[in-house]
């Protein structure tokens, strides 16, 4: 397996080798521990890209780009959050504008941590 080069970690700005330090992989939980690989998340997340089938931050700004991922507007602590599962708490975005949505929310909260 090839060794990525030296850079920074998208999360808290420290050098690295792989994709992010050690101590924030140790700080989020794959997505099976949050609740994104369950029958009900699956269900609902089509049934939003279905509702809501643009990206909505491109058509802010004037695009049409196809959604692909659903994203909650306020970060929720997992399945059992009472937001997980409610279509007015998500909003449907591309891959390119949840990632760096999320790069943002991560870098606040390591900065926070």
């Amino acid at each position: 397996m090839p060794v990525m080069p030296p850079h920074r970690c998208p999360t808290c700005g420290s050098p690295v080798t792989g994709r992010h330090c050690l101590a924030c992989e140790r700080r989020r939980p794959n997505a099976a521990a949050r609740g994104y690989c369950s029958d009900r998340w699956r269900r609902f997340r089509a049934l939003q890209l279905e509702l809501s089938p643009l990206c909505v931050v491109c058509l802010a700004a004037g695009r049409s780009t196809p959604a692909t991922d659903v994203d909650h507007i306020v970060p929720v602590r997992g399945p059992f959050d009472p937001r997980f599962l409610d279509y007015t708490a998500v909003q449907s975005l591309c891959h390119a504008c949840h990632a760096s949505k999320t790069a943002r929310e991560d870098s606040t909260f390591a900065r926070r941590a």
